[in-house]
């Protein structure tokens, strides 16, 4: 039996209704929870320029691997004294079975001082590319927390402009009672009307920021993600990561691109004395077997040889690659000391901005944002009392939907400073990976 249109409708919507909680068991849900060693910990596995970096990783150690094996030998093989023209002596018979010799041999280089400075630099930049990674990964995964900044603080700004708008409704629905009472004008209906759609705007554009915050998110992580469950989790989650930067001590020297410049520095000091060893020849020695046919000259049919081949470094003794790896690595380590001094110097002044964001915003918090709030609710009684116009309480919403602004703004560079702040200062797992 088919089943009827409504059957298929209500089919229809329970997969839908399936496939949309498939969804939102797969998508990204942030939480006040997550600190940088988690979203790092998600973007490694799922960012694009992770594994890009990923690849250099798996090439330097390819290369590490390929230091530390030994060369091969080298096989030759000859078939030399070929008789052309008039024998001696003369007139033998069966000349190619009789002249001809047939040598084979074995050949290997010997490297004198090399070995060690190879495998060193390799190493360095096997250390040097996954430091590299490290360092890709911390950067996507501060990316990844300022979309999830902007998401909190878009979220928070909507919900404190929500509730302003629900009481411009309020305030409508009193100025539409005045106004049939005679006590009111259209004109202050207008200025209210209007008012509410400039706050409806104001939140509709939070709102707008906050999904093209969550596209952010999804384009870093490659999975769909979805904003915060609420305006109170979006705070949590912002106070959060102020108190981790607050609290974390400055550690620039384990920060992974600076470990990054550190291997390098390295792979050059190895590539140097790999350069100084040039100088030393590397002897190749071969071992050779000879049958030789031409015995009626009164050669020996079989014997062995052994030589030695030595190359002069009359030309090229390494001074170039020697000089050039030097000034490679005086570079990054001035790079380094600049590096840190950078770190240390805007440490301090990020600490001491982090500070006054944060006494910036306690203060609108707990101060001018309620003292607003209850000059608006004064006003409105004193406008349903009828003893002031309506102008006056559309000019205090005006100031109260501005201080709510400033305040979700002024939490948000509170945020965005306290990720400079991580930024620059390190973290313990830095610290560990040393």
């Amino acid at each position: 039996m088919k089943p009827r249109g409504g059957a298929l409708a209500a089919l229809a919507l329970a997969a839908s209704l399936a496939a949309t909680a498939r969804a939102d068991e797969a998508a990204f849900h942030p939480t006040p929870s997550l600190d940088l060693e988690a979203l790092a910990a998600l973007v490694a596995t799922r960012s694009r320029a992770v594994q890009t970096e990923a690849l250099a990783v798996d090439a330097a150690a390819t290369e590490a691997r390929q230091a530390r094996l030994l060369g091969n030998p080298q096989l030759d093989g000859s078939w030399a004294t070929i008789p052309v023209g008039q024998t001696n002596p003369p007139g033998l018979s069966s000349r190619m079975s009789r002249v001809p010799s047939y040598g084979v041999g074995v050949s290997y280089t010997f490297l004198l001082g090399k070995r060690g400075p190879r495998q060193r630099r390799a190493d360095a930049l096997e250390s040097a590319a996954r430091a590299t990674v490290a360092a890709t990964t911390r950067a996507q995964a501060l990316a990844l927390a300022r979309v999830l900044g902007t998401m909190a603080v878009a979220s928070m700004r909507a919900e404190g402009l929500r509730a302003l708008v629900e009481e411009q409704r309020g305030s409508i629905a009193l100025a539409e009672v005045r106004l049939r009472a005679g006590f009111a004008t259209p004109l202050d209906l207008d200025r209210l009307q209007i008012e509410l759609s400039r706050v409806e705007q104001q939140v509709s554009a939070s709102e707008t920021e906050a999904r093209l915050a969550e596209a952010s998110c999804a384009g870093l992580l490659g999975q769909r993600c979805v904003g915060f469950a609420s305006a109170d989790e979006a705070r949590a989650f912002v106070s959060a990561w102020t108190a981790r930067a607050e609290r974390a001590t400055p550690r620039p020297e384990a920060r992974p691109d600076v470990r990054a410049l550190d291997a390098a520095r390295r792979a050059m000091v190895a590539e140097a004395e790999l350069a100084r060893a040039t100088r030393i020849p590397d002897p190749t020695v071969r071992v050779g077997y000879l049958y030789d046919q031409f015995v009626i000259s009164g050669n020996q049919r079989h014997s062995f040889n052994l030589s030695v081949a030595i190359p002069l470094p009359v030309f090229d003794g390494g001074g170039v690659q020697r000089d050039g790896a030097l000034a490679r690595g005086s570079r990054l380590s001035a790079e380094r000391g600049r590096l840190l001094a950078a770190a240390a110097a805007r440490v301090l002044a990020l600490r001491d901005a982090l500070a006054s964001q944060r006494q910036r915003s306690a203060k609108l918090a707990t101060e001018v944002t309620p003292r607003a709030r209850a000059v608006v609710a004064d006003l409105e009684k004193a406008a349903g009392a009828r003893l002031i116009p309506l102008t006056d309480v559309i000019q205090a919403r005006r100031t109260l939907s501005e201080l709510l602004i400033q305040q979700a703004e002024t939490d948000g560079d509170a945020y965005e400073t306290s990720l400079e702040l991580l930024t620059e200062a390190g973290s313990e797992r830095d610290e560990a990976a040393r």
